[in-house]
């Protein structure tokens, strides 16, 4: 008999796209957020036309993550309460999703959106 040893390496790669797009959802689907703070799309982004998901840094360090996201909140939000609540939903997606384990997710307050109705 021949004893062979066959060894398959493997290898997941998760684009930075895939992570933004989980964090703008968890954004999103918390109250008291307007949306995630816009930047200016810089030339590549442009030029191969791909999105833009807005003022979030992601940091990835072999499986530890770490993201930096900016918000607009919703006139009258409490901040406090609405940036936890946006870290623990990010924290839990990812690790969920992704497997990844995310060492720490901070939020920036870019501005607040007043809504015309109520001027």
């Amino acid at each position: 008999m021949n004893n062979k040893s066959e060894t398959v390496e493997k290898s997941l790669h998760i684009s930075q796209d895939v992570i933004a797009q989980i964090i703008v959802n968890c954004v999103n689907e918390a109250d008291g957020i307007y949306s995630v703070a816009p930047v200016m799309k810089t030339p590549r982004q442009i030029w191969l036309k791909q999105e833009n998901f807005g003022n979030i840094r992601i940091g990835l360090v072999d499986d530890v993550i770490s993201v930096t996201i900016g918000i607009i909140l919703e006139n009258g939000s409490n901040a406090v309460s609405v940036s936890e609540a946006i870290q623990e939903k990010v924290k839990s997606s990812i690790q969920n999703m992704l497997g990844l384990t995310v060492a720490k997710v901070n939020i920036n307050v870019c501005g607040i959106h007043i809504s015309e109705d109520k001027v």
